[in-house]
């Protein structure tokens, strides 16, 4: 996600720092991490200062860096709410409340009741992803591309296995990987593209911590439409609102649903390929980090295309 933000502001024409503090902490420790981001960030000298989930920073690190400067957060996993008293999730929230914006890809009621300026801003994709062309060795009626980290999310897949051929790539798919056709890998650049471009359905699923979400989901949906895939995902009401069904994508509202719902699109491949095409173009007009930078930069709430 950092990235693709840097990569939009520097297609918008501004010049970008981008600082890993994690990667820097497990290389040069804590204390040293702090210095060394405090005198690159003050030798760049930025006009606005973007924050992530800084886990590895201090909050006086931080402090000192946006002291002065425009900022805003962009937090990208709304579904821990409900759980500040974890030490990482705490920190978010602490860094969130420093910033001028706590812009959130959903649950923005839930994270304002814990004291943060929270603004709706859904999740993206880069606009650097294309379809690419078919690929046999990605091909699958049914394929969910995530980590295995979720027991709900695994024994959802596998009921729907019971009724069609699904694959799954990521990581922690040990424990089902022969039910799932689990490929044994994550897929990123190319392979996640040829993935959704070769694969007839691809499935959204929502982990068990998002339920309740409406407008909430991950950046995975805007990748895979981008990646050319005709999604299949939970329709709950605020995605409704986003993407059109039947003509952007396909919804679900239950397993038997999506069961169902696979089932009739695996039989109307014409209709299939015309909404995949729709939904690429649609996530491409709307849905990219090129157009939330501007949300970014202005401190606005998004808002919707189709609304």
């Amino acid at each position: 996600m950092e990235r693709a933000v840097e990569s939009a502001l520097i297609r918008a024409g501004h010049t970008t720092l981008l600082l890993d503090d994690r990667k820097l902490k497990r290389r040069i420790g804590k204390p040293l991490t702090q210095l060394w981001i405090e005198k690159r960030a003050a030798r760049f000298n930025a006009d606005f200062v973007f924050l992530s989930k800084c886990l590895a920073l201090n909050l006086e690190t931080v402090e000192r860096i946006i002291r002065g400067r425009d900022n805003a957060m962009w937090y990208h996993d709304p579904q821990w709410h409900r759980d500040l008293e974890r030490p990482d999730i705490g920190h978010i929230a602490a860094v969130g409340r420093m910033a001028k914006t706590f812009f959130i890809t959903g649950f923005a009621d839930e994270w304002k009741a814990h004291g943060l300026p929270a603004k709706l801003l859904p999740a993206a994709g880069d606009s650097a992803i294309t379809p690419k062309p078919f690929n046999p060795r990605f091909a699958a009626d049914v394929t969910f591309i995530g980590t295995g980290y979720d027991p709900e999310r695994a024994k959802f897949l596998l009921e729907v296995a019971k009724h069609h051929s699904v694959r799954v790539w990521g990581l922690g798919w040990e424990r089902w990987a022969r039910e799932l056709n689990w490929g044994g890998a994550p897929v990123e650049g190319s392979e996640f593209e040829e993935v959704c471009s070769s694969s007839k359905i691809s499935l959204g699923v929502n982990p068990a911590r998002a339920a309740g979400a409406s407008t909430y989901t991950s950046d995975r949906t805007w990748m895979v439409l981008l990646a050319g895939a005709f999604l299949l995902a939970p329709g709950t009401p605020g995605m409704k609102r986003m993407l059109t069904g039947g003509e952007h994508c396909a919804w679900y509202d239950d397993v038997n649903s999506c069961v169902a719902q696979i089932r009739y699109y695996l039989e109307n491949d014409a209709e299939r390929k015309r909404i995949r095409t729709e939904g690429e173009k649609f996530a491409r007009r709307f849905h990219t980090y090129g157009q939330r930078i501007g949300n970014l930069l202005e401190h606005r709430e998004f808002v919707n295309p189709i609304d």
